[in-house]
């Protein structure tokens, strides 16, 4: 068994050719044509696993590879792999991770998708580390559907990772690069299914023993891909439902910076927040419009609208594709992964506690400040009742944050009922707050005050819960 630590980067293909050259400048390079041939049962076992199992074809033998593990996150995959040759085009799970599976299990392993791939490969020296730099254009085929795959993949063979981050920044000034999240199987994987109009966020799983960097890694991560699986979309076709994800992704970045505050650099915290809330600034005028629109009956007024969503949906695919958002993302996985969560001198050994510690008296204190915020609520100003939107946002995206810490029978019962109160009250708080989105004569239909009575009974009703984390 072998360890894989590397960071992969997506390009456009038409991008190749200054990525190609560049790569020229980085020493001595290999070509490579790999055929890749991706194994798993039709109810897709092995990825629900969290494992794959491939044969690639280097133009001289079939080597078998079966990869276990976490991706970390977002960009860098931190992955197990065994790997040994093959005769002809056959699988052998013996002496693998594999090798335990039910007859019926491997029986019903057969060719799922695969990847034809020409590759550029060099094996580079930065700052006393050694990166293996593996440039990749080609296609993914599964039934008979097919994408184009345009990556490079830094893989560190020995060194420090900051090499990684610094080889890519030099990439994206010859070749814009943007962090990847998917794996090549991912793009297979795809492809067996609909085509995605969103992305929403999978569930986080940290260790309810583990600490508190560790979980902050995992959840930062979790909304970064969030945000880029969607942003990639965004990037193909206007589509509302992935703008809304994409903002979804990085509202909850910034309420994973505020609920890990303490642990964290406040001048490394604020000044990413600062950038975050500048992106989600820029998509929020498109989502306004968005919802502006959906809310207009057709006529001349709508027309009007629809060309100032289309002109903002311009403007957010021009800014998506400048250095700013792009590294910003690539800024901020390797802020990850170089221990945000311990950045912060006074913060350093409240990192390595529990995390229930710090869940705990997180959900307490938002718990609490919600509560405050919900006094008067019927006759506060919309701006007042707007903070009380993004204070049960912030509580909501917490008790996701952490549910696996309280997985106990009791308190998971508890955790739920909040989740789903939680989600209740964000329903009648958006529809509350689209009322100062949308212009008065397009909201006439719209009473106020039903909304208003609405959510103050879905506030009152998450208040009555019970603090279990107490």
């Amino acid at each position: 068994m072998t360890k894989e630590i590397e960071l992969k980067l997506t390009l456009l293909p038409d991008h190749a050719d200054a990525a190609g050259h560049w790569l020229t400048t980085r020493g001595e390079i290999t070509h490579r044509s790999l055929h890749s041939v991706y194994f798993d049962t039709p109810a897709q076992f092995l990825l629900k696993s969290g494992m794959t199992l491939r044969l690639r074809h280097d133009g001289h033998q079939w080597i078998q590879t079966i990869k276990s593990g976490s991706r970390n996150g977002v960009g860098l995959f931190d992955r197990d792999e065994w790997e040994k040759p093959v005769p002809d085009r056959a699988i052998d799970i013996a002496d693998t991770p594999l090798a335990g599976l039910p007859p019926q299990t491997r029986s019903a392993m057969a060719e799922t998708f695969s990847l034809d791939v020409e590759r550029r490969v060099v094996l580079a020296e930065h700052d006393g580390s050694t990166v293996e730099i593996a440039l990749d254009m080609g296609t993914v085929k599964a039934a008979d559907r097919y994408q184009a795959l345009s990556e490079a993949e830094l893989e560190l063979k020995s060194g420090s990772t900051d090499a990684l981050f610094d080889l890519a920044r030099s990439l994206d000034a010859i070749a814009p690069i943007r962090i990847g999240v998917r794996a090549k199987s991912d793009l297979g994987y795809g492809l067996l299914g609909p085509l995605e109009d969103s992305v929403k966020a999978d569930a986080v799983r940290i260790d309810p023993n583990g600490s508190v960097e560790d979980a902050f890694f995992l959840i930062a991560s979790s909304c970064i891909a969030q945000y880029r699986l969607n942003e990639d979309i965004l990037l193909r076709r206007q589509t509302p439902e992935a703008l809304h994800q994409a903002r979804v992704g990085l509202r909850r970045l910034r309420s994973a910076l505020k609920i890990f505050k303490a642990v964290l650099d406040p001048h490394s915290r604020d000044a990413f927040n600062d950038e975050l809330k500048w992106l989600a600034g820029i998509l929020g005028t498109a989502r306004d419009l968005d919802i502006k629109l959906a809310a207009m009956p057709q006529g001349p007024e709508a027309a009007l609208v629809q060309e100032a969503r289309d002109a903002a949906y311009r403007t957010l695919g021009e800014t998506l594709i400048q250095a700013r958002p792009r590294l910003l993302m690539l800024d901020i996985v390797q802020w990850l992964t170089d221990g945000a969560a311990s950045s912060a001198p006074q913060g350093r050994a409240a990192a390595k506690l529990p995390v229930v510690d710090l869940a705990n008296s997180a959900l307490d204190k938002l718990f609490r400040k919600l509560k405050a915020s919900a006094k008067g609520f019927a006759v506060r100003t919309d701006q007042e009742r707007h903070e009380t939107r993004k204070l049960a946002k912030t509580l909501r995206y917490g008790t996701e944050f952490f549910a696996a810490v309280y997985d106990g029978k009791r308190k998971a019962k508890h955790h739920q009922k909040l989740s789903n109160r939680l989600g209740a009250l964000q329903d009648a708080l958006g529809e509350l707050n689209d009322l100062t989105t949308i212009d008065t004569e397009v909201g006439r239909t719209l009473d106020k005050s039903v909304l208003l009575a609405t959510a103050s009974e879905r506030l009152d009703e998450v208040l009555a819960v019970k603090r279990f984390w107490s």
